[in-house]
């Protein structure tokens, strides 16, 4: 990883890192610059070419592995990006999106004192979670799963979640759990529905899916491996409330007859249309069914990874059995320390964690 000069100190209170080849979309985020900006951007670069990447507020980084590691590296390098800025959005480089509208998802992140939080995902992009997709009369609804594709993080969170990036880097399965690590995460995590993006590129054929087959790296691996570590991970992704454009906050039955009916609009229209359809179905359901759902904090069970870096609520000794506790702050704290260091970075191993094989 690269560094190009030293980091200027900022005004601005939010932070966009994005990760950017060729062909990345970000200049369309700063193609307007007649609306005052919220956030300053930065990009972290796997191209080659390194004139085509100089657009950013703080010093460009050049960094050729994969997202998730690059950005664990990135902070590790210059932890006080952490403390300077409130909310830092991770976007990938295929993402429409217009300035004001970023600017607005930082917004509402404070206003509605969000810990995470997306854009809605308009109906022409390519969709591998149709919850994501924008639901018209909606502001935000809250929901147990965001996607990594342009999530908004505070920033103290962020620094929790940086062990777990750094040692899965793939992306697949971090995000099943990571609005659930937090304590008390229901109404914490949102997908924003004000504000939308598009998703150019069609599924699995970014430059990472090369990277995945070239190193023989089976994502799925990473979600069965992870979900594992939990013994109450919930297998659905699942919306419970929301605010609507006209300022009236709406409970989880409201929220899920409304998003199922949207989907069943535009199920004709969508890709995939029996899986939106489905969607659609299984939401209705549990409107009935699921009444009064919260996500809870996630538990991970004694011995696994996510125990031993201190993520998730308590430790269970086995699945069934009642909770223990055991004091993994220890080998936490020891990974999350590393992020004060200013030596040179290295790409992560999986020693460098301590965990066992």
């Amino acid at each position: 990883m690269k560094n190009e000069e030293g980091f200027q100190s900022g005004k601005r209170r939010f932070l966009v890192l994005a990760r950017v080849g060729e062909d990345s979309l970000h200049r369309e985020w700063i193609a307007d610059d007649t609306t005052p900006r919220n956030w300053d951007l930065q990009l972290n670069v796997y191209a080659k070419d390194h004139s085509l990447s100089f657009d950013g507020d703080l010093p460009t980084v050049f960094d050729y592995g994969t997202k998730w590691d690059s950005i664990a590296r990135h902070f590790k390098a210059n932890p006080e990006l952490l403390d300077r800025y409130d909310y830092i959005m991770l976007p990938d480089d295929d993402l429409r999106m217009k300035s004001a509208d970023i600017s607005r998802l930082f917004d509402i992140a404070v206003e509605h004192d969000l810990t995470m939080a997306q854009p809605a995902m308009t109906h022409d992009s390519y969709v591998s979670h149709e919850i994501v997709l924008r639901v018209p009369g909606f502001s935000l609804r809250y929901s147990n799963f965001l996607e990594s594709m342009a999530c908004c993080i505070k920033s103290s969170y962020l620094r929790t979640l940086l062990p777990m990036f750094e040692r899965h880097f793939t992306g697949w399965g971090t995000d099943l759990i990571w609005t659930m690590l937090m304590e008390d995460p229901a109404f914490r995590a949102a997908i924003v529905d004000e504000v939308p993006m598009v998703h150019v590129r069609p599924l699995y054929s970014g430059p990472i899916y090369v990277s995945f087959t070239k190193d023989g790296i089976d994502p799925r691996q990473e979600v069965r491996l992870l979900t594992s570590c939990f013994d109450n991970y919930p297998r659905f992704k699942h919306v419970y409330g929301g605010w609507l454009t006209n300022g009236r906050r709406v409970g989880d039955f409201e929220t899920r007859v409304r998003n199922a009916i949207a989907l069943l609009r535009i199920a004709p229209r969508m890709q995939h249309r029996k899986r939106t359809a489905f969607k659609s179905f299984w939401l209705l359901v549990w409107a009935f069914t699921k009444a009064g759902y919260r996500p809870e904090q996630l538990r991970a069970i004694a011995g696994t990874e996510m125990a031993l870096l201190g993520l998730g609520k308590r430790v269970s000794f086995a699945r069934g059995e009642a909770d223990g506790v055991i004091d993994a702050s220890a080998t936490r704290d020891t990974i999350i320390s590393g992020l004060e260091e200013n030596s040179v970075v290295t790409p992560p191993t999986f020693q460098s964690l301590n965990l066992p094989s």
